[in-house]
């Protein structure tokens, strides 16, 4: 290895260590740091020679930045999410899967080897469950606290506190699992913007107006809304987290629906960015959307299925 391409590691390593750590250090923008964490690794590895092991090495090397800084658990913390996803993501790029295997692939292990990691941690669910339930408590006192300092007094009831502690703690895999599936996205997004079309060898998203969830879905969207009905809790919950993600998957080709037209129609960028704004702001509109996404299976707005011959035959008929 060149000693140009041992500094591009270190830097490579040092930033995504940094957007890592940064998450818990600036407040909001953190976050949207921190999901980029993969993306400077991304940048270095894919494509170029030996990327796997160049993806590999500067993981350890992030990991051992963020240990240092951080502390051990810290260095963990990082290597059971981003770290490997990163390295999984360089591994699936250079193998030339699509981005939708590559955000399933990369967002289940992110969720599920975090979860294992801090069960071993922790001791077990209960302390676990424990652990992410006074979080939860912490930072609604936090945000309660915020609203004060803006002259908002009213505070919420108990009541309904709890409430909102029990829903979230019931939705906290989909909320986790969509997470990690956006930064996925948003880190393959970043790298084909950057350096993707230069070192990949095929198209990785191709035209995103014409995308469509895949047609055995709908049966996984089916399953799930009948699991609502269960009268036992534990599957219900499941039901429900699952239909929410497959319900996030069909939200996104509906999105695709609205870009397609945005595009034939030529609507200027400004009224893009309002329509996009109230389809994420409000709940019914965003609802619509994801239910137009179910139906574009059968309804084919954007016409892109060709005719069926059973259409043809009966046109002739008539």
């Amino acid at each position: 290895m060149t000693r140009r391409a041992v500094i591009g590691m270190v830097r490579a390593a040092a930033l995504a260590g940094a957007f890592f750590l940064a998450g818990g250090a600036i407040p909001l923008i953190g976050g949207i740091l921190m999901m980029l964490a993969p993306a400077p690794i991304l940048v270095y590895a894919v494509g170029r020679p030996s990327p796997n092991l160049r993806a590999t090495i500067a993981v350890l090397l992030a990991t051992a930045f963020v240990a240092i800084l951080w502390g051990p658990i810290g260095g963990l913390a990082y290597f059971v999410s981003f770290g490997l996803a990163t390295a999984i993501a360089c591994y699936m790029l250079e193998r030339r899967l699509s981005f939708e295997m590559i955000t399933a692939v990369g967002a289940g292990v992110m969720v599920g080897a975090s979860v294992v990691s801090a069960l071993v941690l922790m001791g077990g669910p209960d302390a676990f469950i424990k652990t992410v339930h006074d979080e939860l408590v912490q930072g609604m006192a936090r945000g309660q606290d915020f609203y004060k300092l803006l002259g908002m007094q009213q505070a919420i009831a108990p009541d309904t506190q709890a409430s909102v502690i029990s829903l979230t703690m019931r939705l906290l895999p989909a909320f986790a699992l969509l997470v990690a599936a956006a930064s996925m996205l948003l880190n393959l997004r970043v790298f084909w913007r950057w350096a993707g079309p230069q070192r990949l060898a095929y198209g990785l998203f191709g035209d995103l107006s014409k995308w469509s969830a895949p047609e055995w879905m709908i049966w996984l969207l089916l399953a799930a809304g009948f699991g609502l009905f269960i009268p036992v809790a534990p599957i219900r919950d499941i039901a429900l987290n699952g239909f929410i993600c497959i319900g996030a998957v069909y939200f996104c080709q509906g999105l695709a629906i609205i870009g397609f037209y945005f595009q034939s129609l030529a609507v200027p960028s400004i009224v893009r960015g309002i329509i996009y704004f109230v389809v994420f702001a409000q709940p019914v509109v965003a609802a619509l959307v994801g239910v137009a996404g179910v139906f574009d299976m059968w309804i084919d707005f954007r016409r892109l299925k060709p005719p069926s011959p059973e259409a043809n035959n009966l046109g002739d008929f008539f």
